[in-house]
């Protein structure tokens, strides 16, 4: 799980960086086809893999309080607030119906369909 969430936040990083340099706007398209914020979902499995460590301990569940506090706390404000700032693009209404906000949605093909 570690391995496939550093593989995929920073992928998803590289892709944001370099997409942005060519143009500017919204990217639908690669890692973004499916899901709005795929660095963020590689970065929940990077620390979901490190609770993962302390499953056999008696407060196994105290890493897991902790993730899903900052996941609620801090990270889905800023997905709601990138959302918010991104709705502006003319494309945004049909990019939101096939990608997920976190989980990558099933169904079509994705945004660049």
């Amino acid at each position: 799980f570690s391995f496939l969430g550093n593989w995929l936040h920073h992928s998803a990083d590289v892709q944001k960086y370099f997409v942005l340099r060519a143009r500017k706007g919204l990217i639908t398209d690669g890692l973004f086809s499916r899901c709005r914020n795929p660095n963020y979902l590689g970065e929940m499995m990077i620390y979901g893999s490190f609770a993962a460590f302390c499953w056999n301990h008696p407060m196994w569940w105290f890493p897991w309080l902790h993730l899903v506090l900052v996941w609620t706390c801090l990270f889905y404000p800023s997905w709601l607030a990138k959302d918010k700032s991104m709705s502006r693009y003319p494309q945004w209404a049909q990019y939101t119906s096939v990608s997920g906000l976190i989980v990558p949605w099933p169904g079509s093909g994705g945004a660049a369909d």
